[in-house]
Formats: structure tokens, sequence, C-alpha cells
């Protein structure tokens, strides 16, 4: 099977890593600074998936037209969905599929925008990434299995298989028939950990603290009323249900892990805070729900990028 992986950072780099690594035709597009010592010296995969170096995969920084993959795994950030869909969209044929592999709400029914429900597939991935140094990825940590969906919530032949795949290639992953579930859940993770790991320069794990951990049961208070306002089904029936979920399996499973939105502020690169909390924020504003924490999580963030981009602009 042929896989396209667009925007190959941490995430999609080890992906693609072990599926080429598995015998599959894998192009990663990516930042050259990181493609280029992929090309030359192959891909390093380290950490809880084992270690790999990998030599039979194409790397490069450029989308080309002759590319017709089967699979297109979408890793790139959240805010640039809509322009990356847009240029993918003349490679997408009738057997083509594109997976959200991505952070955040709305990124699916982009994709869906675009080429088509039935080309389109939601994925929850709740594991830990890094680029140790360009060319070489390391992953930390891992909260639960991969999920993959298809978005009229069927166990298709073709879901079966890609997730079949998946697993051969050493990637834990479920087939589900309800990943906007997934995704929502993953998103009251990430809401809840990603942006307060910024703010406070720590891993997961020191936010179990009872003063961080406090402001962590206030936005997910307000993300709940949110769902339930959009009629979005979840797996909890209450916040305090997903909180003791959060505290007791989630962050301890993941408590050595930086955000990456820390690594984008302290990188100078705009975070996806828009499409965590600030999807809540704007969701509330939609059905009149205040959602104050929520946004003043969003504006520390914007704070931080902005005070992060001026002190470059001055170096």
């Amino acid at each position: 099977m042929k896989f396209l992986i667009m925007g190959a950072g941490a995430l999609g780099s080890a992906f693609g890593g072990m599926l080429a690594d598995a015998g599959h035709d894998v192009t990663l597009i990516g930042r050259e600074s990181h493609m280029k010592p992929i090309r030359e010296h192959g891909l390093r995969i380290t950490g809880i998936w084992g270690s790999h170096v990998i030599e039979n995969i194409r790397a490069t920084s450029e989308l080309k037209e002759n590319y017709k993959p089967d699979v297109v795994l979408l890793t790139t950030k959240s805010f640039d969905t809509e322009n990356v869909i847009r240029e993918l969209q003349p490679l997408i044929s009738n057997d083509s599929v594109v997976i959200s592999l991505q952070n955040g709400i709305g990124n699916e029914e982009i994709i869906a925008r675009y080429v088509g429900e039935e080309h389109a597939m939601g994925g929850m991935v709740i594991t830990g990434f890094e680029i140790s140094k360009p060319g070489e990825v390391e992953v930390t940590v891992s909260a639960a299995t991969t999920k993959i969906g298809e978005l009229n919530n069927k166990i298709t032949p073709r879901l079966r298989k890609i997730v079949a795949i998946f697993n051969d290639a050493e990637i834990p992953s479920d087939a589900v028939d309800n990943i906007q579930m997934h995704i929502w859940a993953k998103a009251f993770y990430s809401a809840a950990l990603n942006p307060l790991s910024a703010i406070f320069r720590v891993e997961y794990g020191k936010l179990s603290n009872l003063n961080s951990f406090a402001i962590i049961e206030d936005l997910i208070h307000e993300a709940f009323e949110v769902a339930k306002a959009e009629k979005i089904e979840l797996f909890w029936n209450t916040a305090k249900e997903y909180l003791d979920h959060l505290r007791r399996e989630q962050i301890p499973r993941t408590e050595k892990h930086r955000s990456s939105m820390l690594n984008d502020i302290e990188r100078g690169k705009k975070t996806e805070i828009d499409f965590l909390n600030g999807v809540f924020v704007a969701l509330g504003k939609k059905h009149n729900i205040p959602t104050p924490v929520n946004e003043t999580i969003v504006r520390a963030i914007k704070f931080l990028e902005s005070l992060q981009n001026h002190e470059i602009s001055q170096d």
C-alpha cells in the first residue's frame, strides 16, 4: 500500500517510518531541515516502539503531482489543514483516503469538504513523539492505542485493512465505530494539559499539583457544558468522571511528556490553541455558555506566542 505522510514532523515521521520498515511504499513530506538527513542517513526511530533505522523511505519537502497515494496521513498542524487539503485535492483518486491524525476538533470536516466524506477518515493519537535531532524521532509515552474510524461510523473493509497494516507495522491501533467520541476525548486531554504545560513549562506529571489541577477542573467543566450543548456523545456522563480518568490513568501514563505547544512556544512557532481551547470558547459563544477559564488560557498562549515572536524578531 502507498502511503503519503503530509506534514512529517515527529508524529508523521514515526508513523511513516514504521510503515516503511514493514515494507510499505512511504513518502514523507516535511521540513527540508528534517527531510535532508533522512535522505542522507535514513530515519532513526527510538523509544517505546523500539529502535529502527529506516533507509527505504522517500523524504522531501515538495509535494509532486505524480504522487498517487492509497492513503494520506495528514499530520500537519490544524491551522494548516485547509491549505494542505486544497494542495492534496488533485492527488486524491477514487480509491484514496485521507486520514487526519491531528490535534483538535474540526479537521475531518475540513478534509471532507474538499475531497468528500467517502475519502476522509478520523484518527486519534494519544502517544508522545519528539524530534531529538533532525532525522531522528523518539516515541516517548502512550496513554492508549491509536483509533481510526470512518466518518459514517461504519467498520468497513478498508478501515479493517488499514488498521491491520498499522498493527503489523507495530503501531498499536484499533478500528472504531465512534471516532468523534475519541476525537472529543483527545480534545479534552489536549486542552487540559497541552497549554498548561506550555504556560508553566513543565511535564504533564507536574500538572497533578492541587493548584494546577484546579485550573484543569474549571476548563474541563466548561468544555463539558459546550459538548452537552453541541449534543456530542461522550464516554463520560460528567466532567468529574473524565477528570478522575485524567488524573488516575492519562497523566500517570504520560507524566514525562512535554507538550508540543511548549516546543512551539520555545521555537517561536504558531500553536494550535485555536483548535483546542479556542474551539470551546467559540462554541461557548455560539450557545451563550461562559468559558472564562478557556478564554484566559487562549489569551495566555497567544501572549506567549507574541512574546517569543518579538524576541526572535529582535535577534
